[in-house]
């Protein structure tokens, strides 16, 4: 599964990279990338190691903050896109994140901090990742990651849209219907409508998502979750028209050893 995982997404590279292109969508410009510079803070003159980097979106980001950047996917389709855009000195390479082996390869104590946007959920397995977190982190290191939320926005949940006349007042409500959550699954789905191949989604509960990287000796120290700004009518149903359900999550972890001094 794993592998397969990833040559879906292999397939997928060059419809990704023609949608988001140099900039990023609304999920991006407006939800994850002001929230994952936040809780990275200030990255000028830091060396930085993205896992799951696609089209190199956020590596280029952090380059123009002035990062030092090792970027990773473990489609080379994506590394092969996003190393066509670069003017700034990325370093990309294909490494698979669940290999310990290819982890280990990218150095001890290399890097002050790790970031992975949305591409967790996308990932059969997070353990490797987590286990080699304090090894690859340098101090004060931080892991800094967005997932699509685990709570509101998988393959479990869908999107509702309620029309109610109460009196002569018309009232239009948006929101989800949960239907799993506890129980991890995977599931095929897509996206960006037009997806030319479904990929595989791993569904995990906050309390799975998080137990790796908290075995390892990490510890959460920063969470957002961000939502789209509210619309003065819900319009068509989709994120946007739901402004008090975050389709987001966004962490940071530590090591707890020195947790005190991130």
């Amino acid at each position: 599964m794993p592998d397969d995982a990833v040559q879906r997404w292999d397939r997928n590279a060059a419809f990704w990279d023609d949608q988001m292109g140099a900039d990023g969508n609304s999920f991006f410009l407006t939800l994850t990338r002001p929230v994952l510079e936040r809780l990275l803070g200030d990255v000028a003159g830091h060396r930085v190691l993205e896992i799951a980097c696609g089209n190199g979106l956020f590596a280029r980001r952090m380059a123009d903050r002035g990062a030092d950047v090792v970027a990773t996917d473990g489609a080379p389709g994506m590394i092969e896109r996003a190393r066509a855009y670069s003017s700034a000195p990325i370093d990309y390479r294909c490494v698979d994140a669940a290999d310990p082996a290819q982890l280990a390869a990218l150095g001890r104590d290399a890097f002050d901090a790790v970031v992975c946007n949305m591409g967790l959920m996308d990932m059969a397995e997070i353990d490797p990742l987590a286990a080699a977190l304090p090894a690859l982190l340098r101090r004060p290191g931080r892991f800094v990651f967005s997932v699509t939320h685990p709570c509101f926005n998988t393959t479990g949940v869908r999107m509702t849209h309620e029309l109610e006349f109460n009196k002569a007042e018309r009232i239009e409500r948006a929101g989800v219907i949960v239907t799993r959550y506890a129980t991890p699954a995977v599931e095929e789905g897509i996206a960006i409508e037009g997806q030319p191949y479904t990929q595989l989604y791993f569904d995990r509960p906050l309390h799975a998502l998080l137990r790796p990287f908290l075995a390892a000796g990490l510890v959460l120290d920063g969470i957002e979750e961000p939502a789209f700004p509210p619309r003065e009518r819900p319009g068509e149903l989709r994120w946007d028209a739901l402004p008090e359900i975050p389709p987001v999550m966004c962490c940071r972890l530590v090591p707890a050893a020195y947790s005190h001094e991130a």
